[in-house]
């Protein structure tokens, strides 16, 4: 291979004018290869490696610690996750049909103090509810009841702020 490469007669001009050069300057650009050639090996080889070496260490240990949290934090997020599917240890309440979304979704609004002012039908499983002037907050701990305790759904949502700071205008369409 060393043979074809020599045979070449770009290869073979560059060796004739090494050849022609002083033996100092030959030594000094042969010197000047073999550090050009270490350098590309360093950059191009060494410190990539050395890089990607250090990240996945690094991304063990951080995957070692989350391991060591999730392990000693079992039981509350066995607790949290078994809350989806309970509330209270009673199972979930999920409404049949669009009737008892409806008594539902009135019923939880009003012991959550929030006053719908407008709701009506959407289909067989869905509702469509209007609330002016309700705190930001109130609505969105009612929303979470109604998701997690009762498996109902936000399909659409829409907040506009109101002047007053925490006040929102809440358009939701809800589903089974």
């Amino acid at each position: 291979m060393l043979n074809r490469i020599k045979e070449q007669p770009a290869v073979g001009k560059l060796i004739a004018q090494y050849d022609q050069l002083p033996r100092r300057d030959q030594q000094a650009l042969t010197v000047l290869a073999i550090a050009v050639f270490l350098g590309i090996l360093y950059f191009a080889v060494w410190a990539p490696a050395v890089n990607f070496h250090d990240e996945a260490l690094s991304e063990r240990e951080r995957s070692a610690e989350l391991l060591a949290w999730l392990e000693a934090n079992r039981e509350s997020l066995d607790r949290l996750s078994g809350a989806r599917g309970e509330q209270g240890g009673a199972p979930v309440s999920s409404p049949e049909d669009g009737r008892a979304l409806m008594s539902l979704v009135t019923r939880t609004a009003s012991e959550a103090g929030l006053s719908l002012q407008r709701f009506e039908p959407s289909g067989n499983n869905a509702i469509r509810v209007w609330l002016e002037g309700a705190p930001f907050t109130e609505v969105a701990s009612w929303l979470e009841q109604l998701n997690v305790g009762h498996g109902v759904q936000i399909d659409q949502a829409s907040m506009d702020r109101q002047s007053d700071p925490g006040m929102v205008s809440v358009r939701l369409t809800l589903t089974i």
